[in-house]
């Protein structure tokens, strides 16, 4: 209320005006009082009463002062009567009459500015929590105004990547039935990532974010903690791979020039490369342009290595040697390469992001579905051509198999400078968690203490990540082992039992179930038996 209106009521009210304190008692519907209702053996100044001299009203506001703070805040001020006029004739009498007058003003005057300037103080601060508030939703939400078109390519740039260059391996590991499980890996892929979304809308008038939201409604904080280990295993475990896999194709590059420095020594610097920008810069996004780069990267790779293989099998390349066998099926590698193939259609836990930024997000469906069509495209392409040519003595990655020269070099190059720009990018997703996790702002900390904490403790991850690739330098083994634990998990299984959970199983007929429980199996069978063998081969590669 502003300060002259509490004066006018204070100075200019008349003893006729009606009290309106008793129109506060009860606030009206959906109003709660700023302060509690002042309780009834509380003293106040009277109003009507004339004959109370000026020091007896000078001794009452000095005692009910807060009382008259509760009063003057709902606009209701008790008054007492004013002095008589002074006689200005007489000095003494003007010093005698002036002086309490004086007394009882400042003292009102006192408690009206206190009230004005914690009232202020209560605007700003609610106007600072609206304005946090306004940002912290700025940050979780993207505008809609991604079309089909570009939100088909958000999910392609983020499916394919290097896992392109393990297809034909599983297709040496399961025999030509491998066609078959990159087409039903694709379906799943679909089919778990329209159910996805679907989890971010089980509750009317709301959305949640991201997967581990979704785990926390479903399961509560077990089920938010493990769909943050599964994530975090998958963007550190990816980030792992991708230090491995640029170490090994920098050092094969460099060693037909001479160069003698070993794998290990390669991945240390490409270790360092990816420190710089996460280590200095507070976040980071991936520009449209680098996600084309992704994307055309990894066409152009698959493209060549389908041309190479085909123009150059291995019977052409070695002729004097047998070649290589080809099977229908092999059942016992099955869960082992299908681990594999779903690391290739990984990319379930930025689905809520890029439907986020739909401009109709009905259209979901009919973008997972034939982006999860296109990579099954280029997959069968590399992965039959692959397998056509080197049989079950291709290697892991095909690009180890075809023949060196120009396209291949231009290949792993491409390849490198595509991981190396994508490992920053997969590392953030950790990061910032855990910044808004622990609460690493600079509002909190300051900033140059909360830059120091920021980098002290990316630093320390880079390390531990640096650390693992080389203990572990195995790229198909490492892969294999992080597409059963995570993948596997992350893209067949949580989607389903979350789902199940939020909604109930009513909510799907009877024959969707049974094409749940058709998925669940695999998904299981596929992170048991695949994390099985990826251990034993880690420790068999490990013995020499």
């Amino acid at each position: 209320m502003p300060v002259t209106t509490l004066l006018r009521r204070m100075l200019n009210r008349s003893n006729t005006e009606p009290n309106l304190a008793d129109a506060y008692l009860t606030p009206p519907v959906g109003q709660t009082p700023a302060l509690e209702l002042i309780p009834e053996e509380t003293p106040t100044i009277a109003a009507d009463n004339a004959d109370t001299d000026v020091n007896a009203a000078q001794d009452a506001n000095a005692q009910d002062m807060d009382a008259l703070a509760i009063i003057a805040s709902r606009g209701v001020i008790g008054e007492a009567p004013l002095p008589s006029p002074p006689d200005f004739s007489d000095s003494s009498s003007m010093d005698e009459d002036k002086m309490p007058m004086g007394d009882v003003l400042v003292g009102e005057k006192d408690a009206i500015e206190d009230l004005t300037n914690l009232e202020e103080d209560q605007i700003g601060e609610t106007e600072s929590q609206a304005q946090v508030q306004a940002h912290a939703v700025a940050q979780d939400r993207l505008p809609r105004n991604a079309g089909f078109m570009r939100s088909f390519s958000n999910v392609v740039c983020i499916i394919i990547g290097t896992g392109c260059l393990q297809i034909p391996y599983a297709f040496a590991k399961t025999g030509w039935i491998g066609v078959v499980i990159v087409v039903l890996s694709a379906f799943i892929g679909g089919y778990t990532g329209v159910l996805t979304i679907r989890c971010l809308y089980y509750r009317s008038g709301e959305r949640l974010h991201s997967f581990p939201q979704i785990g926390y409604a479903a399961f509560g904080r077990w089920g938010q903690w493990a769909t943050q280990f599964f994530n975090y295993l998958y963007s550190l475990g990816t980030t792992c791979l991708y230090i491995i896999l640029s170490g090994q194709f920098i050092y094969q590059l460099v060693s037909t020039l001479g160069v003698t420095v070993t794998q290990k020594v390669w991945m240390i610097l490409v270790t360092i490369i990816i420190w710089i920008p996460v280590a200095i810069l507070k976040e980071m996004s991936e520009a449209a342009i680098m996600a084309i780069f992704g994307l055309l990267a990894s066409v152009v790779v698959i493209i060549v290595a389908s041309v190479m293989s085909i123009t150059n099998p291995y019977t052409t390349m070695f002729p004097a040697e047998a070649a290589p066998a080809h099977d229908i099926a092999i059942g016992i590698g099955i869960p082992v390469a299908l681990s594999s193939i779903v690391f290739s259609y990984s990319g379930s836990v930025v689905y809520p992001h890029v439907e986020a930024s739909m401009k109709k997000p009905k259209q979901w469906p009919n973008v997972v579905y034939t982006a999860m069509g296109f990579c099954a495209v280029c997959y069968l392409l590399i992965g039959v051509a692959g397998y056509w040519a080197y049989g079950d003595l291709v290697v892991s990655p095909v690009l180890d198999s075809i023949p060196a020269g120009a396209p291949a070099t231009a290949s792993k190059i491409l390849i490198t400078l595509h991981v190396m720009i994508a490992a920053p990018i997969m590392l953030l997703s950790f990061y910032l968690e855990v910044e808004k996790m622990w609460d690493i702002t600079p509002e909190r900390l300051g900033k140059k203490r909360e830059f120091t904490v920021r980098l002290v403790y990316r630093s320390v991850v880079v390390g531990v990540v640096c650390a693992i690739s080389l203990a572990i330098p195995y790229f198909s083994d490492f892969l294999g082992l992080i597409s059963s634990i995570a993948c596997v998990t992350m893209y067949a299984i949580l989607p389903i039992i979350c789902y199940l959970k939020l909604y109930g199983h009513r909510i799907a007929p009877w024959y969707e179930k049974i094409w749940m429980v058709v998925v669940l199996v695999i998904g299981c069978v596929a992170s048991i038996w695949g994390s099985v063998d990826a251990i034993k081969s880690l420790i068999r590669d490990t013995k020499g």
